[in-house]
């Protein structure tokens, strides 16, 4: 928008479409939605305590493995591969959660490709400072990611470290 001053010259008013913030809130609002349902089937088919057992044992072990590598410790290597077995259980228990959360997130892919990019088409609904202007094509993903991070510290769902 431009507004002319008394003494003729312009004056840029940049208004907030609407179009960035309500794909923000479909965004968040699906994301939310999945960490919520994440946590839930953590909790149901591992439980949060043994899940963050099991997160922190496997990043040891890997640490350990890499340590033993780099230093071409064959004993050391020996050792922790008695313990692979272990963390091959671990792995496939925890990969039950996330297979069936894995068909739930194609719910981003869904409402991106067939209600936000049909509603929006190819206008400008963002600007990226240094970029420029973005279509919903580009906005929605940026958006997903950013805030998916974010309502996963809200929930106090963080992927496997």
């Amino acid at each position: 928008y431009k507004k002319e001053r008394e003494n003729g010259m312009s004056l840029e008013i940049t208004a907030v479409p609407i179009a960035t913030l309500v794909i923000m809130g479909v965004a968040f609002g699906i994301a939310l939605l999945n960490g919520v349902i994440n946590r839930a089937l953590i909790g149901h088919f591992i439980g949060w305590d043994r899940y963050r057992t099991m997160q922190k044992e496997m990043a040891e072990h890997r640490s350990a493995t890499l340590a033993a590598a780099r230093a071409n410790d064959k004993k050391q290597l020996e050792k922790l591969k008695k313990k692979e077995s272990q963390i091959q259980q671990m792995t496939a228990q925890m990969m039950k959660p996330q297979m069936i959360q894995l068909g739930i997130s194609f719910l981003y892919i869904f409402v991106w490709l067939f209600v936000l990019t049909p509603t929006f088409g190819n206008n400008n609904v963002a600007y990226l400072p240094g970029y420029g202007p973005i279509t919903v094509f580009w906005w929605y993903p940026i958006a997903s990611f950013f805030l998916g991070l974010l309502s996963s510290r809200l929930i106090g769902t963080m992927p496997i470290e």
